[in-house]
């Protein structure tokens, strides 16, 4: 009982505590980035450093990342005057829960966020958060830590180096108009769960097998056929003119001014 108090001690006497203040116009915007996020995974990890905040949420194996999605907003833009030498790691588990949680929260009331953290024993730059709680001052939403294994620990100049999209193999766009009515196709053929991107005479369309094809673009690349899982369309912002597919080997990435998302494939190269 004793030893069990010291532990209990010791453990708090490294324990931290930090409040923010959440800037008001922007607290939708972040909610809103947590719920995409949340779509491809229920498991949020939120990186806050000085400059800025990387979040991203993923599915992988032991070998390989099947999709990820991660957004990196400038600090100051977020949080009020944060000025913290060390990064502080944010897990969130059970990340869909806790948006809609988040959204209860009148934005025209000034928010805090209350951070409880210790640091990693393997590296005292990085405050692990224990315990997080965003209030009005009427409204308390709390969130538990989750433990760092739950996902795997990425920064901004690993995903900056391997998701460069001057490294792909080719790319081809879609307007707004035509990614809308594969959105609106998808849908109504919810049975499937696989949509087709073939390109063949250099024509590139989308398509569900024996169900539906749109020609979206005209690029010069042989004939290739690649797959993947229709339900991450939700996940791609549509913000500019058109949306931009980078193929790289093993991947497709969809860049925007903020974020990245990354879908593993299958694919068959054809010959002449």
């Amino acid at each position: 009982m004793f030893i069990t108090y010291i532990l209990i001690t010791k453990l708090y006497l490294f324990m931290s505590k930090l409040t923010l203040k959440i800037t008001q116009s922007k607290f939708t915007d972040f909610v809103s980035k947590l719920q995409d996020l949340a779509g491809i995974d229920d498991i949020i990890k939120i990186k806050i450093g000085n400059d800025h905040i990387m979040m991203y949420s993923m599915i992988s194996n032991e070998s390989a990342v099947l999709a990820l999605k991660n957004y990196v907003i400038p600090t100051n833009e977020y949080i009020e005057n944060f000025n913290q030498d060390e990064t502080y790691d944010f897990i969130i588990t059970s990340a869909s829960k806790f948006v809609k949680n988040l959204k209860f929260f009148n934005t025209d009331v000034p928010i805090k966020l209350e951070f409880v953290s210790k640091p990693l024993p393997d590296n005292k730059e990085v405050m692990h958060v224990r315990s997080a709680q965003f209030s009005n001052g009427k409204l308390k939403i709390s969130c538990i830590g989750g433990e760092e294994f739950k996902i795997r620990d990425m920064n901004k100049s690993m995903l900056e180096s391997r998701l460069d999209s001057k490294n792909c193999r080719w790319v081809f766009k879609i307007s707004q108009q035509d990614f809308s009515d594969v959105k609106k196709l998808c849908s109504i053929n919810n049975e499937e769960k696989i949509l087709n991107i073939n390109v063949i005479n250099n024509s590139v369309t989308l398509s569900e097998s024996s169900k539906w094809e749109l020609e979206v673009d005209n690029i010069d690349i042989k004939n290739v056929n690649l797959i993947f899982g229709k339900k991450y369309l939700s996940n791609i912002n549509t913000n500019d003119e058109f949306v931009n597919f980078s193929i790289f080997d093993t991947f497709i990435l969809i860049k925007d001014i903020n974020s990245d998302l990354l879908l593993s494939f299958e694919q068959s190269f054809d010959e002449d």
